[in-house]
């Protein structure tokens, strides 16, 4: 065989979406043994698995695969049932056949697929296969009458049984060669399986064609016979074959619900390529730099009054404002990507700790940008494994607590302005918020007496304090104060929020804000001290001229009262940046900002507003990475570079100071 290094990046990619397609139709078979789609959906997985490998030369995996592939052929053909012992055997094989394309793809020989090969013979060592009838056409095959066959003057009807070898690789090719042969000698009148079934090779090794033709069976037997990895092939007429009623069809071409099987798309019907994602950040950049340079060049047309440039560069801003949507928009991928792994990791846990759980899906339709998405993932993690551990009571608990003797957990994405929220909600024993406060005090992080000045929303947060924990006991799963610091954490890095709501003997809800994307974001640009800085325009509510607004204290704290009578922190830039006087009334002519976190209002005092634009946001340098205050830098059209400030943390460390 060739080298196939070039082909194994996409292998690599096709199979892991066959890999967890598999895994996601097994925990579907888990919840309802009579749907018989997800069946189908593994067995085609495990075929297209099986010739992928085969093609690479993979042959541990391709074995692997062909003895998943004929088990579940099996189940389609109702010769074995489904229970909790498949499903665990074939996620078990699943896992292998993920570590066996890891090992071969490097070249290793690590993995021995053997005893799984043999486990998944041992189980389906009881089954027979179904007795041919007709002479060997089989019996799962519907028939025609010499009346469909529609037969001129000369010809007779034949049905053309042909068996493939069963280790056929490319069966659709081969049935097509068939085909094509046999409509050389006559005409090809239907086939069994349909040629549609015959395309997606969503068939076993034998099929039929039913050929109308003026030659003799011999020669049809011939023109399938010279098709290479043809095993065997007998020809019938069609006057001998019974017409067939439709309740005689298999069971398993009907779903649960009475309905017909949904067809997976065919690979020929789909129009996208896989593109990685080094590209995607590159092109993103080279948008970045474009818009750097349109700025500069409105600049320059502010300077120069000429009508054909102003014209030019209108033209210009609205086909790279399309252009940077594309691009922005190649990024933006369904949370269904990372979502789609949870399901077995909150079966497979909640198998381990001996509880019950049903696992709810929301929002897979919901887009962010790529590198958000994978930097998700762990923090839900963390999330779901605490709600199965700590929230989720067992069995025999909840049904004395009244409760459904199934916990229920849900994951929810939803589209909200320029956020996407995220909630893990769990019907668990949820969080005792005095045991928290308590808990906090004993650690010293609050005073006792300052009860009073803290929400439920705020003590919940305590516990994502690294080492802060109510739990009595560790387990190999949570427990130890090692984790909710790191969701808050990682949360934050992306410039998003972490909330918790929690009602005793209820449940809890983990809600999570981010940003649908961190390259390119729109940003109301603010002087302070004759410097400018840029503000993620979605963390702006409201803007007020000074005059509009009355600045008051309390205890020595200036506020803000708002219009409605509502009270509001007040904060002046120049006074968090450059040490000015904190208590100084707004001037005549400056603005004030009211500024939402976390679902916080804050009021920033800014000396004037310098506009809005769409800044292209990069990294800090490691030496201010950490400062409070900024998320990053952009570059003005004149070359300026300018600070981008972070409201979440510039509050925080004021308050902290104060």
């Amino acid at each position: 065989m060739g080298d196939m290094s070039e082909y194994r990046a996409a292998f690599l990619a096709e199979s892991a979406d066959y890999v967890q397609q598999i895994t996601d139709g097994l925990l579907a078979i888990e919840r309802d043994p009579t749907h018989s789609e997800p069946v189908e959906i593994i067995f085609r997985g495990a075929h297209s698995l099986k010739g992928m490998a085969a093609a690479m030369g993979y042959e541990r995996t391709a074995d692997l695969t062909h003895k998943m592939e004929s088990l579940m052929a099996k189940i389609r053909a109702e010769e074995l049932g489904v229970d909790g012992s498949l499903v665990n055997l074939m996620l078990d094989a699943i896992d292998l056949v993920r570590d066996l394309i890891d090992d071969e793809a490097a070249e290793k020989h690590d993995v021995d697929p053997g005893p799984m090969i043999a486990a998944l013979a041992r189980f389906g060592d009881g089954a027979t296969g179904l007795p041919a009838a007709n002479g060997g056409l089989p019996e799962s095959s519907a028939q025609v009458t010499v009346d469909e066959m529609a037969l001129e003057a000369g010809q007779q009807g034949f049905g053309v049984c042909v068996r493939l070898d069963d280790g056929c690789v490319l069966k659709a090719v081969r049935a097509y060669m068939v085909i094509k042969r046999l409509s050389h000698e006559g005409r090809v009148v239907r086939t069994i399986p349909s040629a549609r079934d015959i395309e997606d090779e969503n068939f076993e090794c034998e099929f039929t064609v039913f050929v109308a033709s003026s030659a003799n069976p011999d020669t049809l037997r011939d023109a399938a016979l010279h098709v290479s990895e043809v095993q065997e092939v007998s020809v019938l007429e069609v006057r001998t074959l019974a017409p067939r009623v439709d309740e005689t069809a298999p069971k398993a071409a009907k779903t649960a619900g009475g309905g017909r099987r949904r067809e997976l798309p065919r690979l020929s019907e789909t129009q996208t390529v896989r593109v990685s994602i080094g590209h995607l950040d590159t092109l993103v950049d080279l948008v970045g730099e474009l818009i750097i340079l349109r700025s500069r060049l409105e600049r320059v047309s502010s300077r120069i009054a000429d009508p054909e440039l102003t014209g030019t560069l209108a033209d210009m801003h609205h086909i790279s404002s399309e252009l940077q949507y594309e691009v922005m928009q190649t990024r933006m991928v369904p949370v269904g990507n990372i979502f789609n792994r949870f399901p077995r990791m909150v079966r497979d846990l909640a198998v381990d700790l001996g509880k019950q759980v049903e696992f709810q899906i929301r929002g897979l339709d919901i887009e962010l940008d790529r590198t958000v998405l994978d930097e998700i993932g762990d923090p839900i993690v963390h999330l779901l494994r605490n709600s199965i551990d700590h929230g989720i009571e067992s069995s025999d608990t909840r049904v004395d607590l009244g409760k459904p003797a199934i916990g229920s957990i849900s994951l929810t994405a939803a589209r909200e302005r320029d956020h996407v929220t995220i909630v893990v909600s769990d019907d668990g024993r949820g969080i005792d918020i005095e045991r928290v406060w308590t808990k906090a005090v004993q650690r010293g992080l609050v005073s006792p007496d300052e009860r009073e000045d803290y929400s439920d929303g705020d003590i919940l947060l305590f516990t994502c304090v690294p080492g802060f924990s109510t739990a009595e006991q560790s387990t190999k799963v949570s427990g130890r104060g090692v984790g909710m610091d790191v969701v808050k954490g990682k949360v934050e890095h992306l410039g998003g929020t972490l909330q918790i709501s929690s009602n005793p003997g209820v449940g809890t809800d983990f809600i999570l804000q981010l940003p649908l994307t961190l390259a390119i974001v729109k940003a109301l640009l603010v002087e302070s001290s004759g410097q400018t800085f840029a503000i993620p325009l979605s963390a702006v509510t409201e803007v007020f001229a000074a005059d509009e607004v009355k600045v008051d204290a309390i205890d020595g704290v200036p506020v803000l009262l708002l219009r409605d009578g509502e009270v509001v922190s007040f904060r002046r830039l120049d006074a968090i940046l450059f040490g000015e006087d904190p208590r100084r009334i707004p001037e005549p002519h400056s603005h004030v900002l009211i500024v939402e976190m976390g679902g916080e209002q804050h009021a920033l005092h800014v000396h004037a507003l310098a506009g809005r634009q769409e800044i292209v946001v990069k990294p800090l340098s490691r030496l201010l990475k950490d400062a409070p205050g900024f998320s990053g830098a952009t570059i003005l059209g004149d070359g300026r570079v300018m600070l981008i400030l972070d409201p979440r943390t510039m509050f925080a460390a004021t308050e902290a100071i104060s």
